[in-house]
């Protein structure tokens, strides 16, 4: 299963590798979804009934509307995360995880991911490094704005693997 957050209708000079990376998808077996909102997946009606084994947010990010450093950037950043940590955790199963990857510098280290997913009854499982290279073809995008198909740079970063609070502690992790 896959997510995309826009709509089937894109921008500039992206048109033509979404439109094919979703036919990989397709092809694969896939089902493509379009516009499903991280914070409320889990009310989605073709995704309510489901259940999965992972659930993966990389690089989340609630958009441009101040500076990263400002204070109410911080703020609507990890509205998204909360959001989609409540969210991930009605879809996934007992035995599952859910991972978000994030740059770990200033200022997205005040977004305090674990902390965000504590209080969704969530626990750290493991926190792993980050490398593109580790995912053959992957390439991170905006998303969004004038430069939405143009890479930003990752720098230090990592995977926060979460799990449900009750699973860790009868599997003793």
């Amino acid at each position: 299963m896959a997510f995309h957050i826009g709509t089937r209708t894109f921008g500039g000079s992206s048109v033509l590798k979404s439109a094919q990376n979703l036919a990989e998808l397709t092809k694969l077996g896939c089902t493509v979804v379009h516009e499903v909102d991280a914070q409320t997946m889990s009310e989605h009606p073709l995704l309510k009934p489901m259940c999965f084994d992972r659930i993966v947010f990389n690089f989340p990010h609630a958009g441009f509307v101040y500076q990263e450093n400002d204070i109410r950037q911080i703020e609507l950043h990890k509205d998204v995360v909360s959001g989609f940590l409540k969210s991930a955790r009605n879809m996934v199963s007992d035995d599952g995880e859910i991972h978000v990857t994030h740059k770990n510098s200033h200022p997205y280290n005040l977004w305090e991911i674990v902390k965000l997913a504590e209080k969704v009854n969530l626990q750290l499982v493991e926190k792993v490094p980050f490398y593109a290279y580790h995912y053959l073809g992957y390439v991170n995008k905006r998303g969004s704005g004038v430069r939405c198909d143009q890479s930003f740079p990752v720098g230090d970063c990592s995977t926060f693997k979460f799990a449900k609070a009750s699973v860790v502690d009868l599997l003793g992790l």
